[in-house]
C-alpha cells in the first residue's frame, strides 16, 4: 500500500512538472525573442524566405517584430485547439495585399499539434489533482510522503534512461519516431525550408530540441520544488 501510494505521488509529480514548466514556456512564448538571436533566425529567413515554391512572396522583408508575432500566434492557437491557424497573415510590405501565412498542409500538422496538445493538458490537470488528493491522504493516514533521495533517485534514472535513448538513436531519429508515432500517417509534418514559411520562421527541428531543453529544465526544478514541499509537509503535520 505505501509502495504502491509512494509510486502514484512520483508519477504524478512528474505529471505536474510537466504541465506547470509547459503552462511557462508557453507564457514566455517559448523564448522565441532568445532562439532568434541564438540560432540566427534572420539570417536564416533571409536565406529561404525568397526560395518559397509555394507562391509565398515577400517574408523575408517582414520585420523582426513580425515574425515574433507571428511565432506567439501559432503558440497561442495551438495551445487553443487549432483556432485561428488558417486566417494568421503577414505583410510583405505596408502598401501589399497581406498573404496568408499556412499552407494547407501547414496548418493541418499545427492542428494535429493542437489535438495532441488537447489530448495531454487533461492528463496533466487530472494528475496534477490526483497528486493534490494522494497529498492529503497521506496527511491524514500519516503515510510517509517520498523523501528526498527518492525523488532524487526516481529523477536520475529517468533522466539517464531517456539520455541513453537519444544517444544511441540520435536527437532526429528521435524527432522523426515522435512524429511518426503520435501524428496521422495521411497528414504531412515534414517540411522542407523551400516549401514552409512555418519552418523556415521556426528553424525546425533545431529551436524544438532548444524548447525542449528549456521545457525539461523547467519541469525538473519544477519536479524538485514539490518533492521538497514535502518533507516541509511532514515535519509540519508530524
Amino acid at each position: 500500500m505505501k509502495t504502491l501510494h509512494r509510486t502514484l505521488i512520483i508519477l504524478c509529480c512528474f505529471a505536474a512538472a510537466l504541465l506547470i514548466a509547459w503552462k511557462l514556456v508557453h507564457v514566455t512564448n517559448y523564448n522565441y525573442t532568445f532562439w532568434y538571436s541564438q540560432l540566427g533566425i534572420d539570417q536564416h529567413i533571409a536565406k529561404f524566405s525568397p526560395q518559397n515554391r509555394q507562391g509565398k512572396t515577400g517574408f523575408e522583408k517582414t520585420t523582426r517584430d513580425e515574425r515574433i508575432e507571428l511565432f506567439r500566434s501559432i503558440g497561442h492557437a495551438v495551445n487553443n485547439s487549432g483556432d485561428g491557424l488558417r486566417t494568421l497573415e503577414y505583410q510583405p510590405h505596408p502598401d501589399a495585399a497581406p498573404v496568408i501565412f499556412l499552407t494547407d498542409a501547414e496548418a493541418t500538422h499545427l492542428e494535429d499539434v493542437a489535438n495532441l496538445i488537447d489530448l495531454l493538458l487533461p492528463i496533466g490537470y487530472a494528475a496534477t489533482a490526483l497528486l493534490i488528493v494522494l497529498v492529503i491522504l497521506a496527511l491524514l493516514m500519516k503515510l510517509p510522503l517520498p523523501g528526498l533521495k527518492t525523488s532524487l533517485l526516481t529523477l536520475l534514472i529517468t533522466a539517464l534512461i531517456l539520455a541513453l535513448i537519444i544517444v544511441a538513436v540520435g536527437p532526429h531519429e528521435v524527432f522523426k519516431t515522435f512524429h511518426e508515432f503520435v501524428f496521422p500517417a495521411e497528414n504531412q509534418w515534414f517540411f522542407y525550408y523551400q516549401d514552409s514559411l512555418m519552418t523556415t520562421l521556426m528553424k525546425a527541428p533545431d529551436i524544438f530540441f532548444a524548447i525542449g531543453a528549456v521545457w525539461a529544465a523547467l519541469a525538473v526544478v519544477v519536479y524538485l520544488f514539490i518533492t521538497l514541499s514535502f518533507r516541509f509537509l511532514d515535519r509540519s503535520t508530524g
